[in-house]
């Protein structure tokens, strides 16, 4: 039987329109029940109400067992149907319509909802039989039996113990606790016990310290996690946000808890916060030193690097197309979107800096690193050159150029070969290290450094987290425009080249990349050396304090930048005398010495003994790459 269905829908315009839709099937089942071909909603309507079957070239209405059917406001079993009837299904009306197709179809019907009865509800309360309608298991009874067991456990028995008290005070916990919300014991250890410490630390193992285990402090040792980290207080609630007057209360006067220390105070980001701390390298092969602010520092990282020669001006890239290059062709945020990624020669440099030194050579024959590795690496490709018969150079003995590959080489060929190949490599050597503009053009050359006794470079250590200690989100700032922050690094030279037009990410007001035209006036990075991490006076230009309201600045907690719990601490609770169950990531000489300058209450030394154990930081297997491991808000605790 095929059928052309046809659904009447009327859009909230008030305009109707028809949905058709067609059938090949034996029977044609209408009912509530998602299995049948034509599917209706509504209480009124059976699961299965109705089939319309063809016999005899007729069509025939018949209702399923112990249902009716309406056709042309009738009720009966069954019915045969012609043009014209209408069948009535609950709120539905099914018409019988003349095929639009002769011969196409068998049958054409069209529906819609036509009104919504009032007996929806009486439809499903009848259907609905909870069975305990009389007896002793009656509703009524039963009911107030309920209302008298509560009240005695939820009322009686708290005025007359005061133990049981507290679950007049509980509520919804927080998100991240949501999984054992119907698990009580999970967190409390005890019939309506407090929730001790170490429940807290079933879960959070690794729960850091806020000092070092060497800077004793009574008060936090002896905390109870409660105490800080209230909870039943519903799914909105943040657990690891104390508020903002949490940190004020001992950093506000440090002395007073701290008598020895020279920590300086801080209560409020927008009006008593000290200068920050840079993590400065002062020497590629030290580690980096804390150092304040000032207009003077000078970074001395081993390499060279002018942003004004990069970023300011056309330069050659893939095929010598030039370009002019964006922040994001060398800074490209980690995936966590807090620091940028290290910027690596292959990924960022090789295609304008190409480690070339024969034309006959393959791209990137040599790697940028220990020029060693690089001699080594042109050694063998002369020598396999010769071993190949594949010596195509015009100044290279002729027995060489006309030797056959496979062939065993002679004394005087071996002579020979070592003689040419020892000139190649010295060729080369010359060309990355005396033509300008090569491996000098970054590095600072050191002759006899390298592990064969050759021409080295000098160490180089790049920084990559200047404000150990604290977080700062790269992601979080991407609404604006890297001269934001960093206005000299992102200057236009008004030297523009003219056979290049100014590319659009490069205009005023342009996200993230926006340059700005040099002016006289303004600080151009042309070396390496130049700082380019903003000051406070920068970030209070959008954070205001973290009691702010009302204005265009964002209210920033201390909680914003500053972990409060730090692994590489050790766990809450230890001390320094008691046996550490934490190892810290770096546990070197660098640590003891660390310590002992914390005591000495040197406020320089402090903050590099909380660079070198790790506050808010890791370092990785190489020793001098930090990594901040957090993210607020969604890691505070860890």
């Amino acid at each position: 039987m095929r059928v052309r269905l046809t659904e009447i829908r009327l859009r909230p315009t008030g305009k109707k329109v028809r949905l058709d839709r067609d059938l090949d099937v034996e029977s044609l089942f209408i009912g509530r029940g998602p299995d049948n071909d034509l599917s209706l909603k509504g209480l009124t309507i059976s699961l299965h109400q109705a089939t319309l079957r063809m016999a005899d070239g007729r069509l025939y209405a018949e209702a399923a067992p112990g249902q009716e059917v309406n056709c042309n406001g009738l009720v009966s079993q069954g019915e045969r149907l012609a043009i014209g009837d209408v069948l009535k299904i609950g709120s539905w009306e099914l018409r019988v319509i003349e095929p639009t197709s002769v011969g196409e179809f068998d049958v054409a019907l069209e529906y819609e909802e036509t009104d919504r009865g009032e007996d929806e509800r009486a439809a499903l309360d009848a259907r609905v039989r909870l069975g305990l309608e009389s007896g002793a298991f009656a509703m009524r009874p039963l009911a107030w039996a309920g209302i008298v067991l509560v009240l005695s456990l939820f009322l009686l028995l708290p005025l007359a113990w005061e133990g049981a008290q507290s679950p007049w005070n509980t509520g919804d916990v927080s998100r991240g606790h949501a999984y054992i919300e119907n698990d009580c014991q999970s967190c409390h250890s005890g019939l309506f016990r407090p929730v001790q410490n170490q429940d807290c630390m079933t879960c959070h193992h690794d729960i850091g310290r806020h000092a070092p285990q060497t800077m004793s402090m009574e008060a936090l040792d002896d905390a109870s996690c409660a105490t800080c980290h209230l909870e039943h207080r519903g799914r909105q609630v943040d657990l690891a946000d104390l508020g903002a007057g949490f940190c004020a209360d001992c950093h506000s006067d440090l002395a007073s808890t701290l008598p020895a220390t020279a920590l300086r105070n801080a209560s409020d980001f927008g009006d008593d916060h000290p200068p920050f701390q840079l993590a400065l390298v002062t020497d590629p092969a030290e580690e980096a030193v804390s150092v304040d602010v000032t207009p003077d520092l000078v970074e001395v990282s081993g390499l060279e690097f002018s942003h004004l020669r990069h970023v300011g001006k056309a330069v050659s890239g893939r095929g010598d197309e030039k370009q002019y290059l964006q922040c994001g062709a060398c800074h490209q945020p980690d995936a966590g979107g807090l620091y940028m990624k290290p910027v690596v020669f292959e990924d960022h440099c090789e295609d304008c800096h190409q480690l070339d030194f024969d034309a006959t050579a393959p791209k990137n024959a040599v790697p940028h690193g220990d020029p060693a590795v690089i001699r080594d690496r042109i050694r063998g490709f002369y020598a396999n050159r010769v071993l190949d018969g594949d010596v195509k150079d015009p100044a290279a003995p002729r027995r060489l150029r006309l030797r056959r590959p496979g062939k065993r080489l002679t004394a005087d060929e071996a002579e020979l070969s070592r003689k040419w190949v020892d000139g190649k490599v010295a060729a080369a050597e010359r060309r990355f290290y005396e033509r300008p503009g090569t491996c000098d053009l970054c590095h600072t050359l050191a002759p006899g450094a390298a592990s064969d006794g050759g021409i080295g470079i000098a160490p180089v250590q790049v920084q990559e987290v200047w404000v150990p200690g604290s977080i700062f989100s790269h992601g979080s700032h991407a609404p604006f425009a890297c001269v934001k922050c960093h206005p000299a690094a992102g200057v236009f030279d008004p030297e523009e080249d003219t056979s290049l037009a100014r590319p659009s990410w490069s205009l005023e007001g342009a996200i993230p990349y926006e340059l700005i035209p040099r002016e006289p006036t303004t600080g151009v990075s042309t070396v390496s050396g130049d700082i380019l991490i903003p000051d406070v006076a920068v970030c209070r230009d959008c954070h205001a304090g973290a009691t702010a309201s009302g204005g265009e600045k964002v209210p920033s907690p201390c909680s914003m930048c500053h972990p409060f719990h730090v692994r590489a601490n050790g766990p809450m609770g230890t001390i320094a005398d008691a046996e550490p169950a934490f190892v810290p990531p770096t546990p070197d000489a660098d640590a003891a010495e660390g310590a002992g300058e914390i005591e000495s209450g040197d406020s320089a030394a402090i903050h590099r003994a909380l660079f070198r154990n790790g506050f808010g930081a890791h370092r990785d297997s190489a020793g001098s790459r930090w990594r901040d491991v957090r993210h607020p808000p969604f890691d505070r605790l860890n």
